[in-house]
């Protein structure tokens, strides 16, 4: 007969057969999950709530992320959910959040920044591609005028075509802000828009909806 804690165990590695204890402690485990994040749970006084850390490969520590598990938040000796439920959860919410960001190919940006760099100091513009949820390649804009301090293209120009929801351009001063000219002109019919700012790596790169707001994005390798 299985103690609470084996029995939370078992269920454990049942659906996650990654998992790996702390020495023989089967009551404090870690499981990395395929978002790079760990997740170190200790329900050794269980079903009392498990003290809970997610980390990235870093070390970093996810603190507000731990406060959206609501299974956590709303922990009751009573009423307790398993700690499977509890990991369950974690893996929904960075399901979500990974949804959420906007997605664009390493070998598009590698790319692009190397044009950037040979068109320096003048911006360079392009207009992304999107092909199931990623931007995966750009095009050069017919027509498009650069200069030292801006980049405008003509939207009526563009061949007509669902897939191209981004645009990407270079900020040769190195400011990743978005200019007047950028919000009333390049982001207008966009989701997504890339600047990329000097010295033009991947360091120095920010992503804005339409209106300015500024989105996370994720680099498919």
């Amino acid at each position: 007969m299985f103690t609470k804690i084996e029995k939370q165990y078992q269920n454990i590695i049942k659906y996650f057969p990654n998992t790996e204890t702390y020495g023989n402690n089967i009551s404090h485990v870690k499981i990395e999950l395929n978002k790079g994040i760990i997740v170190d749970i200790d329900y050794s006084k269980y079903p009392k709530k498990p003290r809970v850390k997610l980390i990235n490969q870093t070390g970093k520590i996810y603190k507000k992320l731990y406060n959206d598990v609501v299974s956590l938040k709303n922990w009751k000796r009573s009423k307790t959910k398993s700690i499977l439920d509890v990991i369950n959860e974690i893996v929904s919410i960075l399901e979500n959040l990974q949804s959420k960001k906007v997605k664009i190919k390493r070998e598009l940006l590698d790319g692009f920044l190397a044009l950037c760099r040979e068109h320096h100091p003048k911006e360079f513009l392009g207009i992304l591609k999107m092909v199931n949820e990623i931007f995966t390649e750009f095009i050069l804009p017919p027509g498009a005028i650069t200069s030292r301090s801006s980049s405008v293209f003509f939207p009526t120009r563009l061949p007509t075509n669902q897939y191209y929801q981004g645009t990407i351009h270079s900020h040769p001063s190195g400011n990743l802000n978005p200019s007047l000219q950028d919000l009333n002109h390049v982001f207008k019919r966009n989701s997504a828009n890339f600047i990329v700012g000097f010295p033009y790596t991947l360091n120095n790169i920010k992503c804005y909806d339409k209106n300015g707001s500024e989105l996370q994005f994720i680099v498919i390798y």
